[in-house]
């Protein structure tokens, strides 16, 4: 590990994870966009998107995933909400077509409430954001709120046992289990249908080196009834 990279290094990289900011926010962005790529996927396709569908994304950073996306599925609405109004400003840049002729949207968000009618969105996703979460049951019930009956959440980070590795988790980080990922969801309400466990080789935020990530994705729904 580099000696230069001190506390206040990994303080500062902490805080641009949860919400990019200024001109290094944009390289932060840039940087996720590359090292949450592989994860942003295996969640779309957990999520399994259809024709008529209409998803919410918490926390797309730039957004560079959304075209691909609306490119392989006609008829999908997009929606997007970041806490970061650089990142909203970049993805709308980066998605300007999409949002428009109205198949994309992305907005600010406070990260405790998403305005959006109840029932309003088919599928939800979410990756490397759980970490941030304020108040997470309370986020939990809120995500649970704007689903409608019968309808997906696929929740997607890497497990404690990694992350408490990286020296930058120290600060603002809330880490989980994947136990404790599914009591939070099952606690709010959600029934779990499913978890996929991956591994993948990504570049460290911190010291630049290839690590090994665990990644997982729990898929969970709202109760139809």
């Amino acid at each position: 590990m580099p000696d230069h990279l001190n506390k206040p290094d990994f303080k500062e990289i902490a805080g641009q994870l949860s919400c990019p900011n200024g001109d290094n926010g944009i390289k932060t962005a840039e940087k996720m966009a590359i090292n949450n790529g592989h994860m942003i996927a295996l969640t779309i396709a957990s999520l399994d998107p259809k024709s008529n569908d209409v998803i919410l994304e918490i926390g797309p950073g730039n957004g560079s995933h959304v075209i691909p996306l609306l490119a392989a599925t006609k008829h999908l609405l997009y929606y997007g909400v970041d806490i970061s109004t650089l990142m909203v400003e970049e993805a709308i840049k980066l998605n300007a077509e999409a949002v428009s002729s109205g198949r994309a949207d992305f907005s600010l968000s406070d990260g405790m409430q998403l305005n959006f009618a109840a029932g309003f969105f088919t599928k939800i996703f979410t990756v490397n954001t759980l970490y941030f979460w304020k108040d997470p049951k309370g986020y939990a019930t809120e995500i649970l709120r704007v689903l409608k009956p019968g309808g997906l959440f696929s929740l997607t980070f890497a497990p404690r046992e990694f992350m408490e590795k990286l020296p930058f988790t120290q600060y603002n980080f809330h880490l989980y289990s994947r136990e404790e990922a599914e009591e939070l969801l099952i606690s709010s309400g959600f029934e779990i249908r499913e978890v996929h466990l991956h591994k993948e080789m990504v570049r460290s935020n911190a010291a630049g080196m290839i690590v090994e990530r665990d990644i997982i994705i729990i898929n969970a729904f709202k109760s139809p009834d």
